[in-house]
C-alpha cells in the first residue's frame, strides 16, 4: 500500500486525515491517501500571502517524507512550493495545476481556466501559464466571480460556499463562462480553476459540451501514476538541496505562527485555494 499526503487548501478541514471525498471515490486500491493539514493559514490574495503558502506546503511535504509517505500531492491549483518541494525531496510530489494542463492538452488543442476566483487572483494562473509554458494552448482564463465578493469570503454563506453545496444559481454561473470559452474564445478543453470547485464538478461537466478537467481528481490520479510507474522528477531539473532543510521550514512556520499570522480576507469557512 502506497501513503500519499494531500497537502494544500482546496477541501474542507475535518481535523483528521481524511481526504476529499472526490479522492476517495478514484483512488485505486493498492494507494492510502492522507489528508495533512498545513500549519500556516494563507489565503494567496497577493504575492506575500502567496510566499506564505509555499512556505507552508514545502514544511507539510517535508514532514510527509519524515513521516513516511511514498508522494505528494498539493491540492491546489496554484502549485504553491511546488519546484522547491522537488528539489527537497525525493519522493514524487505533483500539483494540481500542472497536471492538469498537461491532460487538458492531451484531451484538446486549446483549453481555458473557468475559475471561481475573481480577477484580483489573476496573477496566480498568469504566473503558471508563463512558468510550465503553456501560453500558447491556454485561450483564456474566465472568471465567475468580482472582486468585491471577496469580501464575503468570511461569512458563512458566500460565493464559495453556495457553489460547493450545489446552490443553481452558482453553477449557472460557471457553466455560462464555461460555454462562453467555447464559444468565444475558441477554446475545446475546459479547466476548472480550483480544486474547490470539486464538488460541483460533475454537474458542471455533465451541462457543458467539451471535456471538463476536475484538477482535484486529475492531479491525485496522475500522483497514482507516477508511483506505479516507479517514477519521480529528474534530479537534473531539480537538484537535491544538501542538509536539513526540514528544521529550517519548521522554524520559519513556528515564527510566523508565533505572531499569530491572519490573511487579510479573515478565514473561510471552507478552506480555498
Amino acid at each position: 500500500m502506497k501513503k500519499i499526503a494531500v497537502i494544500g487548501t482546496g477541501f474542507r478541514r475535518t481535523g483528521d486525515d481524511k481526504p476529499p471525498q472526490e479522492i476517495l471515490d478514484v483512488r485505486a486500491e493498492s494507494f492510502d491517501p492522507r489528508l495533512i493539514e498545513t500549519r500556516l493559514p494563507a489565503f494567496p490574495i497577493n504575492e506575500i500571502n502567496r510566499n506564505m503558502s509555499e512556505i507552508a506546503n514545502i514544511e507539510t511535504g517535508l514532514r510527509a517524507e519524515a513521516e513516511g509517505f511514498d508522494a505528494v500531492f498539493i491540492n491546489t491549483v496554484g502549485d504553491y512550493g511546488l519546484s522547491a518541494l522537488r528539489s527537497a525531496v525525493r519522493i514524487p510530489v505533483i500539483g494540481a495545476g500542472q497536471a492538469t494542463m498537461h491532460a487538458a492538452c492531451q484531451l484538446g488543442g486549446n483549453f481555458s481556466i473557468v475559475t471561481i476566483w475573481p480577477p484580483q487572483l489573476l496573477f496566480i494562473y498568469h504566473g503558471l501559464l508563463q512558468l510550465y509554458r503553456m501560453e500558447d494552448r491556454c485561450v483564456s482564463i474566465r472568471c465567475v466571480s468580482a472582486d468585491e465578493e471577496l469580501d464575503t469570503l468570511s461569512d458563512d454563506k458566500n460565493f464559495v460556499t453556495d457553489m460547493r453545496s450545489g446552490e443553481t444559481s452558482q453553477q449557472d454561473r460557471i457553466v455560462r463562462q464555461c460555454e462562453k470559452a467555447i464559444q468565444d474564445d475558441g477554446a475545446d478543453t475546459i479547466m476548472l480553476g480550483c480544486t474547490c470547485m470539486s464538488p460541483a464538478a460533475k454537474d458542471i461537466a455533465a451541462r457543458v459540451d467539451a471535456p471538463v478537467l476536475n484538477p482535484l481528481t486529475t492531479g491525485y490520479k496522475a500522483v497514482e501514476m507516477q508511483l506505479a510507474l516507479g517514477l519521480s522528477h529528474s534530479v537534473h531539473k531539480y537538484p537535491q538541496a544538501g542538509g536539513d532543510r526540514h528544521d529550517h521550514y519548521r522554524a520559519m512556520a513556528d515564527a510566523v505562527k508565533a505572531l499569530d499570522f491572519q490573511d487579510p480576507r479573515g478565514q473561510t469557512k471552507e478552506a480555498a485555494e
